[in-house]
Order: C-alpha cells, then sequence, then structure tokens
C-alpha cells in the first residue's frame, strides 16, 4: 500500500524519494484519520486537507509544471491513472475474494473473521482510489499552473462533486444555474460529508460479490478515473483561459472585469445548459465573492442576453478587443466551436464594434488541442479611433 499511495509510477530516479513521500503520507493518513472519520463520511474532507498539504510541503506541483500541458503529457498523466486505479481495484478485489474463499469452510468463526478484514480491505481501497484522484487532479492543475488551497478544502469538494456527476432535476433547473448557486455557497463539511458517504458506498458495492467483485472493481475503477481525468483536463483548461483573460482585461480596463464573468455564462448556455466544467468554473468564481455580490452578479445570469449585450456595446473601447478575443479563446478551450457559440460570438463582435475572425478561431481550437493552452489575450497596441465613446461601469463581480 505504501507504494500505491505515491499514486502514479514517477520517473526511476525518483523512487527513493517517492517511497519515502509515500511513507510520510500513510504515517499523516494513520495519525489524522479516525474510524469515525470513516462513519459519518468526514473522512474525504480530512484526507483532501492531509493530501493538498502534502502535494504542496514537497513542492510536487513543480514536477508536474515542468512537464507541460501538451496534449500527449496530459494523456500520459491520466493513462496513467488509470493503471494505478485498475491494479488497485483488482487488488482489492482479489484480496477480498481469498478471504471469502478462506473463510467459506470456517462457519461462523470464519464469518466473523472475514466481514472486519474485509471491510479493511475496502476501506484502504477506497481511500487509495481517492488518493489516485487527487494526484490527478493536482497534477493537470500544476500544469495548467492553477493550484488548489489545502486552507479552502471545500474549492476542490466543490470540483469533484460536479465532475463525479449525479441526479439533477433538469426540468426544474433548465440551465444549471440553482446547482452552481447552491454548491458556490456550499460549505466545505457538508461538502465532505457528502461525498465521503457515497464514496463509501460506491466502495462497498463495487467489492461485494467475490470472484466478480475481481472484474467489477478494476474495470469501474478505470472508467470513473478515465471519466474524472477527461473532465478534470477540460476543467483547467478552461479556468486557465478564463483566468488569461480576465488578466488581460485587469490591464487595460480593470473595472470592467465582472463583464468578463457574465460573458462567460452566456457563452456556456448559448448551446443549451451548462455543462459539468462549465459549472465548476462558475462555482469557483462565484464562491470567491461575498454573499451580496454573488447575489448581484446571479441575478445577471439569466437566458435573455439583450441586456448584456447592451452592457457590452457600453464596453470601454481600450476592452473591446480584449473582451472579444477572450470570447474567442473560452469558445475554442473545449476544443470546438458550436454553431449556437459562433452566433453568440458573432453578436458579442457587434455589440463591441469588432469583427468574428473564423480563421482565428480554428487556428485557437488547434493550439488548444496540441498544447493545451492559447496565448492570453492582449490589449491592443492603440485605441482605434472609429470605437464610439463609452463610459468605464462598475459590475458586481470580480474573477479570481
Amino acid at each position: 500500500m505504501t507504494e500505491t499511495l505515491e499514486v502514479v509510477p514517477r520517473e526511476p530516479e525518483e523512487g527513493a524519494a517517492a517511497l519515502l513521500r509515500s511513507w510520510q503520507l500513510t504515517r499523516a493518513l494513520l495519525q489524522e484519520l479516525s474510524p469515525r472519520d470513516l462513519r459519518t463520511g468526514r473522512w474525504f474532507t480530512q484526507l483532501l486537507s492531509i493530501y493538498l498539504r502534502h502535494y504542496d510541503t514537497h513542492r510536487l506541483h513543480a514536477i508536474a509544471a515542468a512537464k507541460g500541458t501538451g496534449a500527449d503529457t496530459t494523456e500520459t498523466l491520466i493513462r496513467q491513472a488509470c493503471e494505478a486505479a485498475f491494479l488497485t481495484g483488482a487488488g482489492s478485489g482479489s484480496v477480498t475474494t481469498g478471504i471469502t474463499a478462506a473463510s467459506a469452510d470456517a462457519g461462523v468463526a470464519g464469518l466473523m473473521v472475514a466481514l472486519p478484514a474485509s471491510g479493511i480491505v475496502v476501506t484502504a481501497e477506497m481511500i487509495v482510489q481517492a488518493l489516485i484522484h487527487l494526484r490527478l487532479a493536482c497534477d493537470l492543475a500544476s500544469a495548467f499552473h492553477l493550484h488548489f488551497d489545502p486552507e479552502d478544502p471545500a474549492d476542490f469538494s466543490r470540483l469533484y462533486a460536479l465532475l463525479r456527476g449525479g441526479k439533477h432535476d433538469e426540468e426544474e433547473d433548465p440551465l444549471g444555474l440553482e446547482r452552481v448557486e447552491h454548491l458556490a455557497q456550499a460549505k466545505a463539511t457538508d461538502l465532505g460529508e457528502d461525498l465521503g458517504a457515497k464514496l463509501l458506498g460506491d466502495s462497498v458495492a463495487r467489492n461485494i460479490v467475490p470472484f466478480l467483485n475481481v472484474v467489477t472493481s478494476s474495470v469501474d475503477n478505470w472508467r470513473r478515473t478515465r471519466r474524472l481525468g477527461d473532465s478534470m483536463l477540460r476543467y483547467v483548461r478552461l479556468r486557465r483561459a478564463l483566468e488569461d483573460a480576465d488578466a488581460a482585461l485587469r490591464k487595460v480596463a480593470p473595472r470592467n472585469e465582472s463583464l468578463l464573468l457574465e460573458s462567460a455564462w452566456f457563452l456556456f448556455v448559448s448551446d443549451g445548459r451548462l455543462r459539468e466544467e462549465e459549472s465548476a468554473v462558475l462555482t469557483h468564481e462565484l464562491s470567491r465573492l461575498t454573499p451580496a455580490r454573488r447575489r448581484e452578479t446571479l441575478v445577471r445570469f439569466v437566458d435573455d442576453e439583450s441586456e448584456w449585450l447592451q452592457r457590452l456595446s457600453s464596453a470601454p473601447a481600450s476592452a473591446r478587443e480584449v473582451l472579444q478575443e477572450s470570447l474567442n479563446a473560452l469558445a475554442a478551450a473545449d476544443l470546438a466551436v458550436t454553431e449556437p457559440e459562433r452566433a453568440l460570438l458573432q453578436k458579442a463582435a457587434q455589440a463591441l464594434h469588432t469583427s468574428l475572425d473564423s480563421g482565428h478561431l480554428e487556428t485557437l481550437v488547434r493550439r488548444y488541442r496540441e498544447e493545451g493552452v492559447a496565448h492570453a489575450p492582449k490589449a491592443p497596441a492603440a485605441v482605434p479611433r472609429a470605437y464610439p465613446a463609452a463610459r468605464e461601469q462598475e459590475t458586481p463581480a470580480r474573477i479570481h
């Protein structure tokens, strides 16, 4: 189990350091996790805080950041995590099956030993699987120069809750905004306990049938890890694009950053409803606002884009090229631009008195496919005189 806690095989020269890190992580988990945490679901929040501190302490972000964001690199990270998850599931299934077989002829006494022993194996598999997902998420985020704060475990919990999927009433919340609003206000402890209970239930379900669980556990672990990795990659790519756009906009029109967040909302819902990654990005940004500013911002998250287009047309001239390029980058970061998104980009271009360059849009898509990132939107060298004058406006949100 010690080697598994390092989660993904690393470079050969890193072997001794990886073993030491794994031992230190194991010791921290044994010291800080309690049986009560496992029963109540609090174990996930505890595990999250422990691992994020471990990741920062050992500067593991530098290893991932040095490898870059290329498609081959990120695919390797996801595939390695899937392999580790598969082996973890196969191992736990084999052990629990062996325990069941060994105790079959021992009657009640054998059952009394087999049940707690199997419970320990299932719990260990659940924790290792969570660590695999955490390492993958942290490595992908670090590659894109994003960071999960150990002092704010709710940030990752919100993301994990969205990317794991789950039941959602589309009739009551057709655009997905209510779920975003709920998660943005949720407390870390509540999110962690809910996730912890669900993960424990999933682990038990995968291992409930002896012999068959060797297959079900390993295959399900691979499938869930693959899905999480793909979703996490889309999330970090989209969040990196939004943060780059925000940094560019602040240089030319710092009082209009909130217009960017509102613009992102309309782009995200232009082709129907929020996808998981888009929900996660908006949840992250909204959770950083004060309750009052969050309410002011959410009021503008509607399905009628007319008032937003009016606000775009009133944006200062210095911000217009940057806003247009920011929207282009956000659309391209999904690796494909849909027709509804193109239509919205065209409306935005008209409101901003700019133009939509389809060739440039395809270049951005190709760059995201190959490199994972695009250059941050740049401010124009000079303000075009043809732009009508517009006053600076204070808007309710700020990208963090």
